[in-house]
């Protein structure tokens, strides 16, 4: 295992922007949202938009110190993205690399072509990201910050070892962290500018359904932004999620049968077979949905998927519903505010042995151990965002609950979240725990990385950071 002190790999010239002007009056804040919803042309026929997508964007400034959070509407957030936002940001904003925090929701239903492909493109958008910061950059006014936590009972884990194999399905005994963590910035008059909410749970409502839309996520957002509507932006950021799903995923699976013109559409006997035996008992249950997904809804299947779209749609908005005004009531129920608070920020390099499927050409879904050879090493990006004593920590991949569950455990600070997801993307796949090791499911046998290094290395450099940045 290897650690570097890094500044998120964006070169050293554009950090000789001139900085946000220091400001006597302690602590600003201003926020923005652009829409990155890709037009309805370049949707496959029969595909839709239930809702619109977005990147926002907050900033932070006190004596002249400044971070930029970014949350947006994706499934992921490559660097070639990344990368050219930030040191465009730089520009915009003076704020160092080390200060920032660009994340995707994980939405899987952001995409014209599914998960990183399609509409919106990679320079919308990046673009879209700059316009966001240089919004929120031009409306910075006076704030105090806080931070406060409740549960929130909609995530389960998703390993489970059912009949002998392990696979992916509602394990309601599996460890699962019900909290939501928010940072809420507010004006003089006490209404919120901006919202930053954490919680781990995958937004995959709409995945494989020809429905774009920014599933429980943008839902949370939205009904904040519209509840303190116009001057409020409310950021979901995804936690520790790598092993967490929704609880209730009956109208997501039915919508998928439906879409994906699958024979289970018409089965809706509750002692059915339930979704999980499927990817067990089929080898790669994921390319055939791809493959159905190609062919549009026909006019007999219509009525059943709108029907399954609706439904969805009902489940999302009374997530989103719950999240938000569990946000807003954590917000209610805080402590002090800060109107003056320090900002610094550290980034890790941590790299950690690879590995490569030899079953690339036929992989097996879940339930057995596939062959493997050593492959490159994984690099992942682990950074650390103070805020007074608030903690932002962020890791470029999906992360394990149990990795983020250590971290607070080991931490010296109470106010501390994991973003997951965030600057980039490693070249990792999924980030396990050293106790999932052993699991045969679909996130640890894909993960590149091989056992026993990226827990260490991410608690470990986590840790190192909150030591530099409290000092």
């Amino acid at each position: 295992m290897k650690v570097l002190s890094i500044g998120f790999m964006v070169s050293a010239a554009t950090t000789l922007a001139a900085p946000i002007a220091a400001h006597a009056g302690g602590l600003r804040a201003g926020a923005g949202r652009i829409e990155i919803t890709p037009p309805e042309q370049s949707l496959a026929k029969g595909d839709r938009i239930v809702d619109r997508l977005y990147a926002r964007a907050i900033v932070l400034e006190d004596m002249g110190r400044c971070a930029v959070i970014v949350g947006v509407d994706q499934g992921g957030l490559r660097d070639p993205v990344v990368k050219p936002a930030i040191e465009r940001a730089m520009h915009v904003t003076g704020c160092p690399a080390e200060n920032f925090v660009i994340s995707a929701t994980h939405t899987h239903s952001g995409s014209t072509g599914g998960l990183g492909a399609g509409e919106p493109g990679p320079k919308v958008v990046e673009n879209a990201i700059v316009a966001a910061v240089q919004s929120a950059q031009t409306a910075l006014r006076p704030a105090r910050i806080g931070y406060a936590t409740t549960n929130v009972y909609l995530n389960v884990n998703r390993d489970d070892f059912i009949d002998g194999r392990w696979t992916q399905a509602p394990n309601i005994d599996g460890r699962s962290d019900k909290t939501l963590a928010v940072v809420n910035v507010l004006d003089e008059r006490s209404n919120p500018i901006a919202v930053y909410m954490n919680y781990a749970m995958h937004p995959v409502n709409f995945y494989h359904s020809g429905v774009i839309s920014a599933d429980f996520a943008g839902e949370a957002s939205r009904y904040i932004e519209q509840h303190y509507a116009p001057q409020t932006v409310a950021i979901f950021a995804q936690g520790a999620s790598g092993d967490q799903n929704p609880r209730l995923q009956r109208p997501e699976r039915q919508l998928i049968y439906v879409r994906t013109h699958s024979p289970a559409a018409r089965d809706r006997a509750i002692t059915g077979p339930q979704p999980w035996q499927r990817a067990t008992n089929e080898r790669n249950p994921v390319a055939r949905d791809d493959a159905q997904m190609k062919i549009p809804v026909s006019t007999e299947e219509r009525p059943a998927y709108d029907a399954a779209v609706e439904n969805v749609e009902q489940v999302v908005q009374a997530m989103g519903t719950i999240i938000g005004e569990s946000a807003i009531q954590a917000m209610i129920d805080q402590g002090r505010l800060a109107d003056t608070v320090e900002i610094k920020g550290a980034g890790r390099a941590v790299q950690c042995p690879g590995r490569d499927r030899l079953d690339r050409e036929d992989p097996i879904r879940e339930g057995a151990l596939p062959p493997y050879a050593d492959g490159a090493p994984v690099n992942l990006k682990v950074g650390m965002l103070r805020i007074g004593d608030i903690y932002i920590g962020t890791v470029n991949g999906e992360v394990y609950g149990d990795i983020a569950a250590r971290l607070k455990r080991e931490a010296p600070v109470g106010k501390l979240m994991m973003t997951t997801l965030a600057n980039g993307a490693a070249n990792s796949g999924y980030i396990y725990s050293n106790e999932a090791s052993a699991r045969l499911t679909f996130q640890v046998i894909s993960s590149r990385l091989k056992p026993g290094c990226a827990e260490d290395a991410i608690v470990n450099a986590s840790l190192d950071m909150i030591g530099q940045l409290s000092h």
